[in-house]
């Protein structure tokens, strides 16, 4: 057990290293000091420091943005990566974009899709390839071409068994 290195009388059960120009610093500290002694823990320069960012302000082109309606400033947004208000999003915009870019390298969610929701757009999907292979089968059909009919009608027969038969 080791105690708390501010106030020396709790058990620290917070720990952290910080590296300052190459000098390594270790700290460990009671939770009670952790929040009152104002070791908090700066979003934007946790997230840049494990991406390895360099701590860089967003440029904006020689004009102080502040959002009309909190006040908050472009500084302020640079410091904290938070909105003051929801004018915020509109005022910032161009801002918010940058750091999304400069932090996850795009603005677009592009991650996993639900299994529920992945499974009804393939039976769609499924759906929507039989109504095809149904309209092209009566167009052969229609022109006598019977062996691309039977063709046609044991894709058709592949993909409802697939689909569970719910076609």
């Amino acid at each position: 057990m080791s105690l708390c290195q501010i106030c020396k009388q709790r058990e620290a059960t917070v720990y952290f290293t910080q590296i300052i120009n190459g000098v390594k610093t270790k700290m460990s500290v009671c939770n009670k000091c952790a929040g009152t002694d104002g070791i908090k823990i700066d979003l934007n320069s946790l997230i840049a420091g494990l991406l390895n960012i360099q701590s860089q302000e967003i440029k904006t082109e020689n004009k102080v943005l502040q959002c009309d309606r909190c006040g908050l400033t472009i500084d302020e947004f640079n410091s904290t990566g938070k909105m003051g208000c929801s004018k915020c999003y509109e005022v910032f915009f161009e801002p918010m974009q940058q750091l999304l870019n400069r932090i996850h390298g795009n603005t677009h969610h592009r991650g996993k899709v639900p299994k529920k929701l992945l499974s009804k757009q393939l039976t769609n999907t499924t759906n929507t390839k039989i109504d095809e292979l149904r309209q092209e089968l009566a167009e052969c059909i229609r022109t006598e071409a019977y062996e691309r009919a039977a063709e046609l009608r044991d894709r058709i027969k592949e993909l409802t068994n697939e689909s569970g038969g719910l076609v």
